[in-house]
């Protein structure tokens, strides 16, 4: 008597899970009806035929000179993106453990925020911030 009740449930089991896969696949055809059904292939303007190359004409020259500035910019904020990144957890180990912080630890937590100052100081100076076109 189990074994037929075991099998009962089995087949009931497989029905349900048929019902499921037939309902995801009628889903499925009708988004992908609906995807070339609204889709807009028909429009073919220049701009959206071309490939984006960082905002260059890609059919252009590629001896077209490239400001030198913004290079430095680009990879300034790299540099201080990353030192920001590595100052968080300095900032919430103050915060939690002032306290049981060694000395050691703390001084070079002030060394690393003098190299910061310093490296900032260095740009302002040497005018890679200054955005005056010359």
């Amino acid at each position: 008597m189990s074994i037929f009740l075991k099998s009962v449930f089995v087949i009931n089991y497989l029905k349900e899970s048929l019902l499921y896969l037939v309902f995801v696949f009628f889903l499925t055809g009708v988004l992908i009806f609906l995807g070339l059904f609204v889709g807009q292939k028909w429009r073919s303007e220049w701009a959206k035929l071309t490939a984006f190359e960082c905002g260059f004409d890609s059919l252009s020259s590629a001896r077209n000179p490239f400001s030198l500035r913004f290079f430095l910019l680009a990879l300034l904020f790299l540099v201080f993106d990353v030192e920001i990144i590595l100052l968080f957890p300095y900032i919430f180990s103050v915060v939690i453990l002032w306290v049981k912080m060694s000395q050691f630890s703390k001084m070079m937590c002030f060394l690393f925020l003098v190299v910061l100052v310093v490296g900032l100081f260095h740009e302002l100076n040497e005018g890679t911030l200054d955005w005056k076109f010359d």
